[in-house]
């Protein structure tokens, strides 16, 4: 009897401790703090909810990548017809993207940078036109983090890392150019596995030998080797972004 009357109080106790509890985890976070010791908190936006950081990322977000590197080759050739041409077409793309993921973080900036790119092409400022194309896609790369399924983010992140190097072994700054080649290894090494899906690997593996042989070109300072590199690059690339486009 006294350990069946033991149990009991103890199991009324274990409720009691659960419904106190789970008062306290329905009641939900504490309120964002106006201010702290050195003024206001960051403005951050909130996490979108969990299904939809499971839904496919809009394929705007597929064809800025895309366009992008219509922007880029008009920069680094200092075509700027082309330039200026693809820069329309990018902010056209960026309109129907906002529509598509709304307040996401990254929009903010992403606004920022493409003006700022705007400006840097109509000026034919080849430097500040890059950085800010840069900065442009590293923001959709933010927004594109959002979606956990689709690589969109992992994608845009070799594309800058591709460009980075690029845009310096255009003017044969070698020392940058193989700086950037790292970056460009190390980016690769860490969004691969993301992209490794049946219908798709042979493009990874081609990808993965040519990240390898355009580091070789870097450090032998073989611009010819390069730019047949990048051109392989392009289209793998290229079909990797189309393999997960809407999907």
């Amino acid at each position: 009897m006294r350990v069946t009357f033991s149990v009991k109080i103890v199991t009324v106790t274990l409720i009691l401790s659960f419904l106190m509890s789970g008062c306290s985890l329905l009641s939900g976070p504490a309120a964002k703090p106006e201010v702290g010791p050195a003024g206001k908190p960051v403005e951050s936006k909130p996490n979108p909810p969990f299904l939809e950081r499971l839904y496919s990322a809009p394929v705007e977000l597929y064809d800025l990548e895309a366009t992008a590197g219509v922007v880029f080759e008009g920069i680094n050739k200092e075509n700027w017809n082309q330039a200026q041409e693809s820069i329309a077409n990018l902010q056209n793309l960026w309109q129907q993207a906002k529509v598509s993921v709304g307040e996401k973080k990254g929009v903010k900036e992403g606004d920022e940078a493409i003006t700022k790119l705007t400006a840097a092409i109509n000026d034919k400022k080849a430097t500040e036109s890059y950085e800010s194309l840069i900065k442009f896609m590293g923001s959709v790369g933010d927004i594109g983090k959002s979606y956990k399924l689709s690589p969109i983010s992992d994608i845009i992140a070799v594309g800058n890392a591709i460009r980075n190097v690029s845009f310096y072994v255009e003017d044969k700054d070698w020392q940058k150019a193989a700086s950037k080649v790292k970056e460009l290894q190390g980016t690769w090494g860490q969004v691969k596995p993301s992209m490794e899906q049946v219908g798709i690997l042979g493009e990874i593996t081609k990808t993965h030998a040519l990240v390898n042989q355009m580091r070789d070109a870097v450090n032998a300072e073989n611009k010819g080797s390069f730019l047949d590199l990048q051109a392989n690059i392009n289209e793998s690339m290229g079909r990797i972004r189309n393999f997960f486009r809407g999907k």
